[in-house]
């Protein structure tokens, strides 16, 4: 895929499904500071999820 062919979609939250094999774990701490992050600055990373058929809106980038 070169830069011609990607596109911006957006998808509602409910509809993301975390990857399985993300090693990241977070502490209840971590998620409540990245609750308030998000409320104070948005989120200002993209999050990028899977397009493909089998494996349709798997995050593969942006977890955290």
């Amino acid at each position: 895929m070169n830069k011609s062919e990607l596109k911006v979609v957006t998808v509602a939250t409910n509809e993301l499904k975390a990857a399985t094999y993300n090693p990241r774990k977070w502490s209840e701490e971590q998620l409540e500071q990245l609750s308030e992050s998000i409320k104070r600055f948005g989120c200002v990373d993209p999050i990028i999820a899977n397009i493909a058929p089998k494996r349709k809106n798997i995050v593969i980038g942006g977890h955290m």
